[in-house]
């Protein structure tokens, strides 16, 4: 992917890389989710790199915690 000339450029392509409408059916309720992430960062008043660690910390919890994550059984109806 080439870098963005100018920065109107820029706010497009971002816009167009997190439309999460596209992708999720509950998409406002991720984009505030991760709105709340991002004001909770900076009330900490992390560096940006104190904050990309907080958030590969959070990523690599979620990433374990779903290995533990049991698939319901189907129900045996006789059939």
């Amino acid at each position: 992917m080439r870098k963005p000339k100018t920065r109107k450029e820029y706010l497009i392509n971002f816009a167009e890389q997190n439309d999460l409408s596209k992708i999720y059916q509950n998409h406002e309720t991720i984009q505030k989710t991760g709105e709340k992430i991002i004001e909770a960062l900076q009330k900490e008043g992390l560096t940006y790199t104190e904050a990309y660690a907080s958030l590969q910390y959070a990523y690599n919890k979620l990433k374990f915690e779903s290995n533990f994550v049991t698939i319901p059984k189907e129900k045996n109806d006789g059939h």
